[in-house]
């Protein structure tokens, strides 16, 4: 909470392996003391965001980058075996609840039957964040609730308006790419693996924009979701463009408006 009595939010979008930039984008503002009352994300952003939530710094997440095996990551992409991504981000999570975590978060999926938005505020991390991340082809819907999920990169790729829902007054947003509003390449591979699902060709990313205060946008280009290798550098690109974006972050939060 500022010195006005607003809560800050912090919004994490899609991108795969490019979320290495919300780490660095994380190290920023924590070197310029700004703190948050609520996060949400999608996809990687919802990985970040909830390991964020339960109170690990950025060095934190910079060391589980040396514990995890990338050639682990790279199978389950490869070969996406049966409740691979759950298990993996079971051990990244410690087995945590939303329960566990010290300030409000909430990850983002799409349902697949009916296109929908779920968001998800309880229960365990791990099949909270695989429904979150499972994008096909590589990863099948995951069972939710009796709701069958994918990534919600197909409805909210930056959810700063989920963010507001928590409670947040202003939002920073972190993209990960000026995306097109909808990837037909994408949606094809879903209606491949699921015909007639209901998931909606629309734009993903207008109420990101929207809806916060400034949006971060590290420049990623060359860099692709399956980018494993260049983790280093997408986090260094991720810092420097929050860290470029300080200046007007402060007069936001200095001016007391609330976007």
């Amino acid at each position: 909470m500022d010195r006005y009595g607003r809560k800050i939010g912090l919004a994490l979008g899609s991108g795969g392996a490019k979320g290495a930039a919300h780490i660095g984008a994380i190290r920023a503002f924590e070197e310029e003391g700004i703190s948050f009352d609520a996060v949400a994300g999608t996809s990687i952003g919802s990985v970040v965001g909830a390991l964020f939530a339960k109170g690990l710094t950025s060095a934190d997440m910079v060391s589980l980058k040396e514990e995890w095996d990338f050639t682990e990551i790279q199978s389950l992409f490869a070969f996406a075996f049966g409740g691979g991504l759950t298990e993996l981000l079971y051990r990244v999570t410690g087995g945590a609840h939303f329960s566990d975590l010290k300030i409000p978060f909430a990850a983002v999926a799409t349902d697949l039957d009916d296109g929908n938005e779920r968001v998800m505020t309880e229960g365990d991390l791990a099949t909270a964040l695989a429904a979150s991340s499972s994008v096909p082809p590589v990863f099948h819907a995951v069972g939710y609730r009796g709701r069958r999920l994918v990534d919600g990169a197909f409805c909210n790729a930056v959810p700063a308006d989920v963010c507001k829902r928590l409670g947040a007054d202003v939002v920073f947003g972190v993209s990960l790419g000026k995306e097109r509003p909808f990837s037909t390449e994408l949606k094809g591979y879903l209606d491949e693996m699921y015909p007639g699902n209901g998931v909606p060709v629309r734009n993903r990313i207008e109420v990101g924009y929207r809806e916060s205060a400034l949006m971060i946008e590290p420049d990623l280009r060359g860099f692709s979701a399956a980018s494993v290798s260049g983790v280093d550098e997408m986090f260094a690109r991720g810092y420097r463009a929050a860290k470029r974006a300080m200046p007007e972050i402060r007069e936001i939060l200095e001016n007391g408006d609330s976007v």
